[in-house]
């Protein structure tokens, strides 16, 4: 048996292990109950039995369709936008959400090759006010907006 697209292999045995996995752990610790009166643990089961399937159909198409190999890693972008996400978390509580969010969109197009300073701070500014606006006003989350001093 010989693989013919090593991208979907790989990504039909995520899909089926996330699945199995979600099946067997998240759905059998609550109450299963049938079709007709369903449980706390039936629709995590049916969704993690569908999820493990579509990774079997995906890894039986990855035997029969030829396709890509696998792309080449790009470390940089990853590491960066990991780096952003946790200085946003550590600077969050302390600088508050309009400053944090600014830094996490600075930081985060660092990772571009594309990238252009004012194009960046516009995003970031659009997207800071924004979420003031959705996680503040309209969903009133606890969250400081400013600096505290």
């Amino acid at each position: 048996m010989r693989i013919a697209s090593t991208k979907d292999f790989l990504a039909g045995v995520l899909f089926a292990g996330f699945g199995t996995a979600f099946a067997a752990v998240a759905a059998t610790s609550y109450a299963q109950g049938t079709p007709a009166r369903m449980g706390a643990g039936f629709f995590p089961l049916v969704l993690g039995v569908l999820l493990a399937a579509v990774g079997l159909a995906v890894m039986a198409r990855s035997l029969i369709v030829e396709g890509d190999g696998l792309p080449r890693v790009r470390l940089r972008p990853l590491l960066s936008l990991l780096a952003a996400m946790v200085l946003f978390g550590i600077m969050l509580r302390p600088l508050g959400l309009m400053v944090s969010a600014v830094v996490l969109v600075l930081a985060g197009s660092l990772s571009s090759p594309e990238f252009r300073l004012r194009e960046a701070l516009l995003l970031a500014a659009g997207l800071s006010v924004g979420a003031v606006l959705l996680f503040v006003t309209l969903l009133g989350l606890p969250l400081p907006v400013w600096p505290s001093f």
